[in-house]
């Protein structure tokens, strides 16, 4: 009866043993199969934009704020696949949050038309023109294009509060993400013009 129970006992530590073997076995041949997935980060703005000198400018504005969609505060760039479907990346990322590359590419494209643009914790004085954005929409289709949508207000002293609705598109180069950031920088040189005449 012992010698029983002891076989038994034998033959169950042979049998984890070789279950603990084979476990190992997959988990290393897994690793081994699954590659890392590699990341990709892209910048909105461009690295070759010169700032304005204050000196320079001949209009000041201040940006209070920028809202964003939800969908827009991931890391994930963001593609439109359907009427009412999105696809965000997990693997083509920005490098930075949108609002900050959407207000460096905004504010470069101002500095071409001679206008600063500051941030309200930067830029204080009162009398100045101050603009908040409301984005809707931001994002790449499956129509191959950009669009970007939204409203502006602006408001001084002098001239009191307007609120100024936008939608912009570009056409995509072509397939890819690379091609929808050059995209969207247009649809934003865009607002920039709209932004001129409204001020």
């Amino acid at each position: 009866m012992i010698m029983q129970f002891i076989s038994g006992l034998a033959f169950l530590r042979n049998k984890a043993s070789q279950v603990s073997i084979l476990v190992v076995s997959f988990l290393l041949i897994q690793g081994c199969t699954s590659a890392p997935t590699s990341l990709n980060y892209y910048l909105l703005h461009s690295t070759d934009s010169m700032p304005l000198k204050q000196s320079a400018a001949k209009q000041i504005i201040v940006l209070d704020k920028i809202t964003l969609p939800d969908y827009l505060k991931h890391r994930g760039l963001v593609y439109q696949t359907s009427d009412t479907n999105l696809h965000i990346s997990t693997s083509h990322l920005w490098a930075e949050p949108v609002e900050e590359g959407l207000t460096k590419v905004l504010s470069s494209a101002l500095a071409d038309k001679h206008i600063s643009l500051n941030r309200g914790d930067q830029y204080s004085k009162e009398e100045s023109t101050h603009v908040s954005l409301q984005i809707g929409d931001f994002l790449s289709t499956y129509e191959g294009e950009v669009v970007f949508s939204g409203q502006y207000t602006v408001s001084s002293t002098t001239d009191g509060t307007s609120i100024h609705p936008f939608k912009f598109k570009a056409s995509l180069d072509s397939d890819g993400f690379s091609s929808s950031i050059k995209a969207m920088r247009n649809t934003v040189t865009q607002l920039a013009q709209h932004l001129e005449r409204n001020l």
